[in-house]
């Protein structure tokens, strides 16, 4: 089976319709290493107009398959979820990194939970993001 095919299904196993932007859209996000800045996601998928793609992204964060990886600047990063997410949580137990040298945003898997409690809350999604130097960009300045 092909790495379209398994996205089509996998979006039907999240009960929604395999449409062609869903499919180019999850298959552009699971092609990259690395979380995809929305400018780079419009301008790969340039072939659906803004408004469809909006909604499309939307649709699949909230069916818990991607996710919100950076907002910082004037540019937003996604990326996929993982499988355990589900629409009633995301378990998204990872720090978004941002690079500010190549502004490279990455999904970083800690190996410990990450609990916050806060006095009178109910804690339900928890969003780390860190900024410095990555390991390629680090490597690079040390040569």
């Amino acid at each position: 089976m092909d790495a379209q095919e398994k996205i089509k299904d996998y979006l039907r196993e999240r009960k929604l319709k395999a449409t062609p932007i869903r499919v180019e859209l999850l298959k552009l996000l699971s092609e990259s290493a690395s979380a995809v800045p929305y400018s780079d996601i419009q301008e790969s998928l340039k072939n659906f107009d803004r408004v469809t793609l909006y909604r499309t992204i939307n649709a699949l964060i909230d069916s818990s398959i991607v996710h919100k990886a950076s907002t910082s600047g004037d540019e937003i990063y996604y990326a996929l979820c993982t499988r355990e997410c589900s629409q009633d949580c995301h378990k998204h137990e990872h720090i978004h990194f941002k690079c500010t040298n190549c502004n490279e945003v990455s999904c970083i898997h800690v190996k410990q939970s990450i609990q916050i409690t806060i006095p009178d809350h109910q804690v339900e999604e928890i969003s780390i993001e860190v900024s410095g130097l990555c390991k390629a960009c680090l490597e690079h300045l040390n040569k």
